[in-house]
């Protein structure tokens, strides 16, 4: 049954069927085969160990049942194996076998769904395109690695995490945990450093099953993107809403913020999504200091709440601005943390934020960040603008994907320079050398 391995396949497979290796990461370019031979190690796992339960999760469902249930598992048991070996349960997206075990596929976008999947304890949790999800969701799918059971001769399977992914950023915590294998908030190496194996790819790894005209596709891609989809290379987004952020001029050594700066807080909500708060800091000449961030999902606001009180200690604050909703605002303030609502227009918010980035009549820009801001900075990386339709009408706005650190950084910087969205170019407009004085006050 199943695949014929080419060399990187093998080299993939030794590390799957490692003991050893318990947490692996496969990253690389675009149909590089990764995924192919790891749909197959499901498949043997399951037949292995009668009774086992293994995870295929996407961070979106309609994602998962698309590539994962139909394009790739539902196609490789039709291919390699009787019908009478399996079944599928549509609805459920389940592949029951004959032995009592299943492969369960899912997603991770609803707290629902999620609480529903990661209920169950399994031997194998494989996630797909895991820079889709955050850090927190890969702990928690680590949790439920619990499952104990054995193949006929007796053997115990060990549990197993395996991610893949096409490369991001090098600050996403990906990079960090799979990739250089530290703890993406201290840079330690991680407690579990030994059982993480990553072997990276590339489209030219699976050169036989592609078409020339497909690699020649690849290849043809701007730089940047072709070194992430074609080689496999952890690579800064081009496209990118902020093209205007440069690490080495917008990040700063974290330092102690004098007592009498303004400061200000701003929130964006979330659950299934993480939940972000910021804290901002301005200097006497306008300049804007981001110091501090909360980062994180699956927790609810009054936790969040606490949190944040936790974090602000006897700091003042001349503002807090939060997304609009009125439930989880009234429930902050029940805490004592009385909010404003957000200025939201994208567009006038995205020209807000370049409009400090830009170097002003002084040779410095008035926005920075504390390099120990990882998920804010991760996000600036991959904050990237919608791919063009080609018309001449297309609406120009930024991916609504990892923004959520990009929403409460605009809501912060709308309130520390009171936007008016008239006084406004768009943000498709470059910013002229001559008019950059206009955006430093």
């Amino acid at each position: 049954m199943g695949l014929k391995f080419n060399p990187k396949q093998s080299e993939g497979w030794k590390l799957l069927a490692s003991p050893k290796k318990t947490r692996i990461l496969f990253d690389g370019g675009s149909r590089s085969g990764k995924t192919a031979l790891i749909a197959e190690y499901l498949v043997r796992r399951a037949l292995q160990y009668p009774g086992s339960r293994q995870l295929a999760a996407r961070k979106h469902r309609a994602h998962a049942k698309t590539s994962l249930w139909s394009d790739t598992l539902k196609s490789y048991l039709v291919r390699n194996l009787p019908s009478g070996v399996w079944r599928f349960q549509e609805s459920e997206l389940t592949i029951v076998f004959y032995n009592g075990s299943s492969i369960m596929v899912g997603g991770l976008d609803d707290a629902e769904r999620t609480e529903k999947i990661l209920g169950n304890e399994y031997i194998t949790v494989f996630i797909n395109e895991a820079t889709q999800i955050s850090f927190a969701a890969m702990q928690m799918a680590i949790t439920r690695l619990a499952q104990r059971v054995q193949d006929r001769k007796g053997r115990t399977a060990v549990p197993k995490l395996i991610l893949d992914c096409n490369p991001r950023g090098p600050r996403h915590w990906l990079h960090y945990v799979g990739v250089r294998h530290v703890d993406p908030e201290t840079e330690q190496p991680l407690a579990d450093a030994p059982r993480w194996a990553r072997l990276n790819w590339s489209a030219y790894d699976n050169r036989e099953n592609l078409p020339e005209e497909y690699l020649y596709a690849l290849e043809s891609l701007p730089e940047v993107m072709r070194e992430r989809m074609l080689n496999g290379v952890w690579r800064d987004n081009e496209g990118a809403v902020y093209s205007e952020f440069d690490e080495d001029l917008h990040v700063v050594e974290p330092f102690e913020v004098p007592a009498d700066w303004k400061r200000i807080r701003a929130i964006d909500f979330g659950y299934t999504n993480p939940f972000v708060c910021l804290w901002g800091a301005l200097d006497p000449d306008g300049r804007l200091y981001v110091y501090r961030e909360h980062y994180k999902a699956g927790v609810r606001t009054a936790e969040h709440a606490q949190i944040i009180l936790d974090l602000s200690g006897s700091e003042h604050y001349s503002i807090t601005v939060a997304d609009h909703d009125a439930e989880e605002r009234a429930e902050l303030d029940s805490f004592g943390i009385r909010t404003t609502a957000a200025f939201k227009n994208v567009i006038s918010g995205i020209q807000s934020v370049k409009n400090r980035l830009v170097i002003c009549y002084d040779n410095r820009p008035r926005l920075y960040f504390f390099r120990n801001l990882r998920n804010l900075l991760s996000e600036i990386y991959d904050y990237r603008w919608m791919p063009s339709s080609g018309s001449m009408n297309a609406k120009e706005e930024p991916l609504k994907l990892n923004d959520h650190a990009m929403d409460a950084l605009r809501y912060m910087i709308a309130s520390v320079d009171q936007i008016d969205k008239n006084k406004f170019r768009s943000a498709s407009a470059s910013v002229r050398p001559q008019d950059r004085w206009q955006s430093c006050f």
